[in-house]
């Protein structure tokens, strides 16, 4: 809202008399000045005005320097027990005493990489429809049952993973595990509730054609890794519309086994109690064997690309320049995320304070590292208005090339490693951030003290390793560069960093352009 004006706005002549008079007899508002008869000296001999003494002024108040951070204080990441149910499901217990709540997940070690080549993003519509039911209580029915005991009920499904999880107040752990186990091990895939839902999907992924930040991603992905099921983000509507029921129980059927996934619990609970419920609600599970998908490895890179996902009339040009670059359980996975903070992990850091603070080119620019079990890439990225589109890439590959062959200074790369490190107990909170980080520990196979010895590995992280990895990982010599935008008004711009291709929104290649040696 703006500010109100009205009262600096002039007085009418009448009404200021009236209230100065008023002021003068009530004894409040400014005395009259009194005044002398003077003659007026000649205008060749100006008179200089008296020099008033200067009223006293306090004495300036003393700042005092901010006291110095003390030592990092040692955070103990909860216990874990671990346990293994003869159906091979291994059950994992913290205890999490602050609040009175439970959260429990199931992670099947099946996602994207086991669709099948004529059925793109298959696992997550299993995810999207195992909540719509199951046997013996209709999609309403089991929604009120989750609804009555106060607690929450998600799935999902990534690249590698399918996650089922609850929240429930732990004097409910009982009920909220057996609710687990239902949409675990008996979703029924109704038709009606599939029709509905095919309709939804349809429907979203119309609108998400239209999303330049989608757009960016898709293509991006797919230029990476090709072929490889990383490659691949999104369903599409023709999956949606021949979708049958059989194909989410078959696929279901053959991933969603316990000897191919493992229950982390987490909150106000008692780990022998969790292992005897568990026991009971997931007994008749039965196991199988899981086939390991079989797939093309991402392909290889040896110089830079350009792709133009033409958005004709986009007043903005959405950026994604990346490389294939490392594996989640790799020892040089912390010391890239300590340089990664450096160049553009927060607002705080270069391609930030470049980007916006400096240039005012976009509202926020930012490179992350992708977690994922085989090869993840690293990426920077922005919005930028399509003007300044080339000033923006120039920025980029200035700082991406920075980073590889200077160190930082000794105060930056303390600060980035603080920021990593004190940061940590905000993600730990609380027992879905814990969850997600035990279960992030399993997934990935990473150590058991992993996250116990979390901050002691940022903080002993050198420098020497830190740059070490920027220049394995970070290689904007074979960058794979994507930008959504009008493809008039910004190819002649990406010319200057490679070949270019030009497609449309739905992948369609549209034009060619060489690089401008």
């Amino acid at each position: 809202m703006e500010p109100s004006t009205h009262l600096c706005s002039p007085m009418p002549a009448s009404i200021a008399i009236l209230c100065s008079v008023a002021l003068s007899v009530s004894g409040c508002g400014p005395k009259a000045p009194v005044t002398k008869e003077t003659t007026a000296a000649p205008e060749t001999e100006p008179v200089e005005a008296p020099v008033e003494p200067a009223e006293p002024t306090e004495p300036s108040p003393t700042r005092r320097p901010a006291p110095e951070s003390g030592p990092t204080s040692n955070l103990a990441f909860p216990k874990v027990t671990q346990n293994q149910l003869r159906s091979g499901l291994e059950v994992n217990v913290a205890q999490w005493s602050t609040l009175p709540l439970v959260y429990a997940q199931v992670t099947v070690r099946s996602g994207a990489e086991t669709n099948p080549e004529d059925k793109p993003g298959l696992a997550r519509l299993v995810a999207d429809m195992m909540p719509e039911g199951i046997a013996g209580m209709s999609s309403s029915k089991l929604a009120e049952a989750v609804e009555g005991l106060g607690a929450d009920l998600w799935v999902d499904a990534d690249e590698e993973n399918l996650h089922i999880g609850i929240r429930a107040l732990a004097e409910h752990l009982d009920t909220a595990l057996q609710l687990l186990a239902d949409v675990t091990i008996r979703p029924i895939f109704r038709a009606p509730e599939l029709d509905k839902y095919k309709t939804r999907e349809y429907n979203r992924l119309t609108l998400q054609q239209q999303q330049p930040q989608f757009l960016a991603r898709r293509a991006f992905q797919k230029a990476l890794y090709g072929d490889h099921p990383y490659g691949t983000i999104e369903t599409t509507r023709k999956v949606v519309k021949d979708l049958e029921r059989r194909d989410l129980l078959i696929w279901h059927r053959r991933h969603v086994v316990p000897n191919n996934a493992f229950l982390v619990v987490v909150g106000d609970v008692d780990p022998a109690h969790v292992n005897e419920v568990a026991s009971n609600v997931f007994g008749d599970w039965e196991p199988r064997e899981v086939a390991e998908p079989k797939y093309a490895p991402p392909p290889e890179h040896s110089r830079r690309q350009v792709i133009i996902v033409d958005r004709p009339g986009s007043v903005q040009s959405v950026i994604r320049i990346g490389n294939l670059a490392i594996e989640r359980a790799s020892d040089a996975y912390i010391p890239l995320t300590v340089i990664n903070q450096v160049l553009g992990g927060s607002a705080s850091s270069r391609l930030f304070m470049d980007l916006r603070e400096k240039r005012s080119l976009t509202y926020g620019a930012y490179s992350f590292v992708q977690e994922r079990s085989q090869i993840g890439a690293f990426a920077a990225g922005a919005a930028v208005r399509t003007e300044v589109t080339a000033e923006a890439l120039d920025a980029f590959f200035e700082h991406l090339d920075r980073v590889r062959t200077e160190p930082p200074s000794q105060e930056e790369f303390d600060n980035a490693k603080h920021y990593i490190r004190d940061r940590f107990p905000i993600q730990i909170d609380t027992p879905r951030k814990i969850l997600s980080l035990m279960t992030e520990a399993r997934t990935y196979g990473l150590p058991n003290n992993y996250w116990e010895s979390f901050r002691q590995q940022v903080g002993g992280t050198s420098m020497q390793a830190a740059q070490t990895a920027a220049q394995r990982y970070i290689r904007p010599g074979e960058a794979t560069i994507v930008i959504v935008g009008d493809a008039t008004e910004i190819k002649e711009a990406a010319r200057k960093w490679g070949d270019v291709t030009i497609t449309d929104i739905d992948g369609k290649v549209t034009g060619d352009l060489p690089m401008v040696q």
